[in-house]
């Protein structure tokens, strides 16, 4: 069916499209039969792929990355098209237009996306009126962002206002410090900032009662050194790893659009963001819960994301392209390469290859 609508999609203006789906899913989450009927055409389930991590239990190891419902608009309906957990948002604490349009362009030669969004969202108190129109049955994350009027020394305030007003309602969140459309923000992963990040989240925790575990999402494009730099204390503070956001680089790219400004998300993300996972999964001795995203299109992508280190994924662009079936036929044909090869649950491949090389 997707194959009948992509092409229509593709016509429009990429955020325009967005748009559209929003408001199909919209209309599908207002009713119990539609959402029956999504459920059973993209929902696999098979417990050798369920995992228990945190105290959460991951029916799969697919789960939908932030961005695509930047203000937790439809969030009932994407929980019925078979992923293992959603990550809505960014969320920021005061509604926020984002960047002048337009501001999203497809790669199709390259399976990519350059976005410059700029964490377009309509605010946690709005944003969490809309998550608690519903309950859920798998996990739901948050992803955090700040606000541009934040002042410099103060924006590590917009997580920890975030976090607390979500704080009884989601099942994780993530502290996004990796999107490149917003002014400063990666200057978070230097060790002196990520440093005073790190004790914020700390002093936090420490004087409330936050039972969600939080995340930390880098951006791809940081360098190994840098990376072992703020290693120790992302142990210490953060519960997760997700590896990892875009890229600002343009290497061995095809497509006209590019030269666009902002964040390339997509298949050219792929092997960077898998030596990222290998690297962090040894440095940390398995011992750091990684989640994986970028460039994972197929089965494939998966299974090297997972045996170098990952026990969850992510995945976006991939839907873009190949719609939203791909949840459905990356968990059955997960299950089948477990069966095949002789594993009996999908934690047994977590980190094989990085701990053999």
């Amino acid at each position: 069916m997707y194959k009948l609508i992509k092409p229509l999609l593709f016509q429009m203006d990429p955020e325009e499209a967005h748009g559209k789906t929003i408001d199909a899913l919209k209309i599908c989450q207002k009713y119990p039969l539609s959402l029956s009927m999504v459920r059973r055409m993209f929902t696999y389930e098979n417990p050798v792929l369920s995992q228990q991590i945190h105290g959460i239990t991951f029916n799969n190891p697919v789960g939908l990355a932030a961005g695509f419902d930047k203000s937790c608009e439809v969030p009932k309906a994407l929980e019925m098209a078979g992923f293992g957990s959603l990550e809505l948002g960014g969320i920021t604490p005061l509604p926020q237009p984002g960047n002048v349009k337009p501001r999203m362009y497809r790669l199709p030669e390259d399976n990519a996306i350059i976005n410059r969004m700029g964490f377009n969202n309509i605010g946690m108190n709005k944003a969490l009126s809309n998550l608690r129109k519903f309950s859920y049955d798998i996990p739901v994350g948050i992803n955090v962002g700040v606000n541009k009027v934040t002042s410099y020394d103060e924006r590590y305030t917009d997580y920890i206002k975030v976090i607390d007003t979500f704080k009884h309602d989601a099942t994780f969140f993530t502290i996004n410090i990796s999107s490149p459309n917003t002014a400063n923000l990666q200057n978070f992963h230097n060790k002196d900032e990520f440093a005073a990040l790190s004790q914020a989240i700390e002093d936090y925790k420490s004087q409330h009662d936050l039972n969600a575990p939080i995340f930390i999402k880098l951006t791809s494009d940081i360098e190994l050194e840098d990376f072992k730099q703020i290693l120790e204390p992302i142990t210490q503070t953060f519960d997760g790893l997700i590896l990892a956001n875009t890229t600002q680089k343009r290497e061995n790219l095809n497509s006209p659009n590019r030269e666009q400004s902002g964040g390339l998300s997509g298949r050219p993300l792929f092997e960077r963001n898998l030596e990222l996972v290998k690297w962090a999964y040894q440095q940390t001795k398995g011992k750091m819960l990684i989640i994986a995203t970028g460039g994972i299109f197929t089965t494939d992508d998966v299974i090297a994301m997972m045996r170098n280190g990952a026990s969850l994924v992510q995945i976006y662009s991939a839907l873009i392209y190949q719609g939203p079936g791909l949840t459905k036929s990356l968990n059955k044909d997960l299950a089948q390469y477990l069966k095949e090869n002789g594993f009996e649950h999908i934690s047994e491949i977590i980190g094989l290859d990085a701990i053999n090389n």
